[in-house]
């Protein structure tokens, strides 16, 4: 989730709702022969970093980032901007009255004011006492009062004839692009409910489990428990595991308490540099289903100047940063957009019917590990051709801690040009057989177990397809029960 909203410098939208109005722009469910092949490209993804989506307040369009780890809806201050009734894009859901934040943040939220986000979108699941604003609501006209309930508690609610569940596809752009679109639908994804309670993440490199005990007293032996959540970048475990994941790659080099810069955030600023075109065979596996990662998300490509600011150096570093005591005692692991790109990932709220039922997640796998491979190639060495020249890892690490000077260092030759010309064309045949329809990405098997005492649910096909393409061998992993935990205030899904 985005840093938290500094709470003395807010103050809460408690009006009455009533002329003003705001509008969201996610694609809504259409019958399912005209959904098949919807693009839904409704989500804005900056550099990898941000995901975002356009809301209407009273007529004034504000980029608000979406974020799976919280369930408020807050909007920074951008003049009279007012409060109203919420409906959606084409009038099919609406929302007769919703309270928001609306205020300041941190200093550490000003660069995603700089690239034009001015909110914050919680599609977590709204659980009792996880919202600030539904506690003052309720404080202030009593616990029935249902206007401080999250934004898509509240369309359920109010459109108990829609389906309770929302579908979330994160693009990737390539190492230089700037943006490129992603999917949030409503009530829309694919069909199919597993029934079991199946929370739990193993985590292997290259066919070889990665050894990594919990520190969850609930988790199995051997198993972990993480957080999915789109407001946070990337992967963030313990440096044990960061450590062991990276050491296995021919040529990495870890570069301890370093003043080489991270990409992205960790605890500590252990770094690993790691060659820029390395094959690296991620998996991690929930409810034994394999979901393999894209080597474009376990590193990170960035131009550095050297301490002495002579030379610039194209640098590879880990994208699986240091979770260090940020998330202690209630999760493993924080998997953010660097695992949710490479998986369909489906929230469903479980308030539809007459009863509520339990809140779960389920993903379908989006990245085949034979693919990416040359993929890597493809998008990786062609950038780097017009980039600055790149170093062996051992050389730019002796580089920035002063012990090689950067004028001796020699660059690693690049790939030839019948290696990257190669990688290309294996790269479209494999995306044009992809689009017709017989390339194979095998999530795994998906037999439904008993559920549990944290999970509920009906059994059901786990690979049907609702108005949207699978693809061929493609499968749901069956339904995750969801630990809503005391700790986490309610506001996040644990699996």
């Amino acid at each position: 989730m985005p840093g938290a909203v500094a709470s003395s410098l807010l103050f809460l939208s408690l009006f009455a709702l009533e002329s003003s109005a705001v509008q969201f722009t996610f694609q809504v469910a259409q019958p399912k022969a005209a959904t098949a092949n919807s693009a839904n490209n409704n989500l804005i993804n900056t550099d990898n970093l941000r995901y975002s989506t356009n809301i209407t307040i009273s007529g004034n369009v504000v980029n608000v980032l979406i974020d799976t780890g919280s369930s408020d809806l807050w909007v920074m201050p951008l003049g009279d901007i007012g409060v109203g009734a919420f409906s959606l894009d084409g009038g099919q859901f609406a929302v007769s009255s919703q309270a928001y934040l609306f205020g300041q943040t941190e200093a550490g939220e000003e660069a995603d004011f700089e690239e034009g986000h001015f909110g914050i979108l919680g599609l977590g699941f709204d659980t009792q006492g996880a919202s600030q604003i539904n506690t003052a609501v309720q404080q202030a006209q009593g616990a029935t009062a249902t206007w401080g309930q999250s934004v898509l508690t509240n369309i359920f609610a109010q459109n108990p004839d829609s389906s309770d569940y929302i579908g979330i596809a994160l693009s990737r752009t390539g190492d230089q692009e700037g943006t490129a679109d992603g999917s949030l639908t409503i009530a829309e994804r694919l069909r199919g409910r597993g029934c079991g309670a199946l929370r739990w993440i193993r985590f292997r490199l290259g066919g070889t489990k990665i050894n990594w005990p919990s520190t969850i007293t609930a988790a199995p032996a051997g198993k972990n428990i993480v957080l999915l959540d789109t407001g946070t970048t990337n992967i963030l475990m313990p440096q044990t595991q960061v450590n062991a994941i990276y050491s296995t790659i021919p040529g990495a080099v870890l570069s301890p308490n370093s003043n080489i810069p991270l990409v992205q955030f960790s605890e500590t600023n252990n770094v690993w540099v790691v060659p820029c075109t390395a094959q690296v065979d991620v998996v991690a596996t929930f409810a034994g289903q394999d979901f393999a990662i894209h080597p474009l998300d376990v590193t990170d490509m960035q131009v550095l100047t050297t301490p002495d600011g002579k030379h610039n150096f194209t640098v590879c570093v880990n994208s699986f940063t240091d979770i260090g005591t940020i998330a202690q005692g209630e999760t493993d692991a924080l998997f953010g957009d660097s695992f949710l790109r490479n998986v369909y990932t489906a929230f469903d709220f479980g308030t539809g019917g007459p009863t509520k039922g339990t809140p779960f997640v389920q993903m379908l796998s989006t990245t085949d590990a034979t693919k990416s491979a040359a993929d890597l190639i493809a998008v990786r060495a062609v950038n780097m051709q017009n980039m600055p020249p790149e170093l062996s890892p051992v050389d730019l690490v002796r580089v920035f801690n002063g012990t090689l000077n950067a004028a001796d260092a020699v660059p690693v030759a690049a790939l030839s040009a019948s290696v990257i010309s190669s990688a290309i064309a294996a790269d479209a045949a494999a995306s044009t057989t992809a689009a017709g329809g017989s390339a194979s990405t095998t999530a795994g098997s998906s037999t439904p177990a008993t559920t549990g005492s944290s999970g509920s649910g009906s059994s059901g096909s786990t690979n049907a397809s609702d108005g949207k393409s699978n693809g061929a061998g493609m499968s749901f992993v069956p339904q995750m029960g969801v630990v809503v935990g005391a700790l986490l205030l309610g506001l996040s899904t644990l699996l």
